[in-house]
């Protein structure tokens, strides 16, 4: 059985690996929380199998010479650990954000306009070399860890305080400058197709009333006043039947409260008071500027105690918190994998109480003995190392996570083609 534990052990350490650095590789991307939470549930797989090969050890070592009772306790042990490890690897990221006080709920919005910032090269914090390490472990693991940093420790959090909005617009002309294709494309692919089908639907309604035939009567919307939300969606066909009868010109159907509505609705902050719907790419592109300065001030009016508060905290905090837990694991499984590999070619368990603490000690020491170019930087102790900030502790695990991850990462890399 000890032979089956090395080889189940070293399958898990090959697996996390990948899980880990494909995390890493996602964080270095803007993706939607969405794809983020699908990964939640290898990362449950994941510490669920390293909790049970623990156990097991345990159980092997206790009754491995009560061949049914060995049996009975690994079944047992089994559908205990499996269900709450499982439960626990799930619930907690939910939990740690839902507790999440104002402060750091805050650094979180901050540290998610900053990692769109880095990412689309619109924003470069003085003295820390994240571009020249972008596609390599230590950028990686730096982007990943940024929430976490930027709620418990860093002078870089008040500089952005002081004019958050004014940050956050610069950060979004970046963004918007990199994604203009992308944005322009939207604006065809979900506003362009409604424009038409609402049109369309209108000068049905006008035939049918021209012939007098009855049932399409004018219904107006009754639209809110000032900027407050209608509170519902209306359909292609309550757009149309809310436009007033007798609009011949297409520009004007086009420029009616109804289908402005619709667009404004559809976009968002993408939408831009007055824009051409059916522009050209060079049309759009005078909407750049504006764009990024609505999507400026719709992140700086983030209500931080409500759903999009905790949304934001969770995209910033699951992934630290799932490579941190896979850190955990991944340690536990490897000391594992060293003790049942001496026991599995070695009849003298004797030496196992020195394996285990070197084994223990090597995973700790090697990571903060290695060189990490952006934890090492002066740009990053400025930023994100200064006093007065708490808990140190929590900081302290977290930069040796960051380098851990990037020595894992730049390891894995080139053997396993993890990217």
């Amino acid at each position: 059985m000890l032979v089956a534990l090395v080889v189940l052990n070293a399958i898990y350490l090959i697996c996390s690996l990948l899980f880990n650095a494909e995390l890493l590789n996602m964080a270095g991307a803007d993706i939607p929380l969405k794809k983020l939470e699908d990964l939640e549930t290898y990362s449950q797989v994941l510490a669920s199998t390293s909790m049970c090969l623990l156990v097991w050890r345990l159980c092997y070592r206790r009754y491995r010479d009560r061949g049914k009772v060995l049996w009975i306790s690994l079944v047992a042990s089994t559908l205990i650990v499996t269900p709450a490890t499982w439960w626990f690897q799930g619930a907690a990221p939910d939990w740690i954000a839902e507790q999440f006080p104002g402060s750091l709920r805050v650094s979180s919005l901050y540290a998610y306009v900053t990692k769109k910032g880095l990412l689309y090269d619109s924003l470069n914090i003085p003295g820390l070399p994240y571009k020249a390490y972008k596609d390599q472990g230590e950028g990686k693991a730096f982007i990943a860890n940024l929430g976490v940093l930027m709620s418990v420790q860093g002078s870089y959090v008040n500089r952005i305080d002081k004019n958050f909005q004014g940050f956050a617009a610069a950060v979004f002309r970046g963004y918007t400058t990199r994604n203009g294709d992308a944005l322009y494309e939207r604006l065809n692919e979900t506003v362009v197709p409604d424009v038409d089908d609402i049109i369309r639907e209108y000068t049905k309604l006008e035939g049918f009333r021209a012939a007098g035939i009855a049932g399409h009567e004018h219904k107006p919307i009754p639209w809110p006043r000032g900027d407050r939300d209608l509170g519902y969606q209306p359909t292609i066909d309550e757009y149309a039947r809310s436009i007033s009868p007798g609009v011949r010109s297409r520009d004007a159907l086009i420029n009616s409260d109804e289908i402005r509505h619709m667009a404004k609705s559809t976009l968002g902050p993408f939408y831009v008071k007055g824009m051409n719907l059916l522009a050209t790419r060079q049309q759009f592109q005078s909407y750049l500027p504006a764009i990024a300065e609505n999507m400026a001030f719709d992140v700086a009016h983030t209500d931080i105690k409500g759903l999009e508060g905790l949304n934001v905290v969770k995209n910033m905090w699951f992934i630290p918190f799932s490579l941190l837990s896979g850190l955990f694991f991944g340690a536990i499984s490897l000391v594992v994998l060293i003790i049942s590999s001496i026991e599995a070619l070695s009849r003298m368990p004797g030496r196992i109480r020195f394996v285990r603490p070197a084994a223990i000690a090597l995973i700790v020491i090697v990571p903060l003995a290695l060189s990490n170019g952006i934890v090492d930087s002066a740009g990053y102790r400025d930023a994100f190392r200064s006093l007065g900030r708490q808990p140190m502790v929590v900081a302290s695990v977290f930069n040796w996570a960051m380098t851990s991850q990037a020595m894992l990462y730049n390891l894995t890399k080139p053997l396993l083609r993890a990217e």
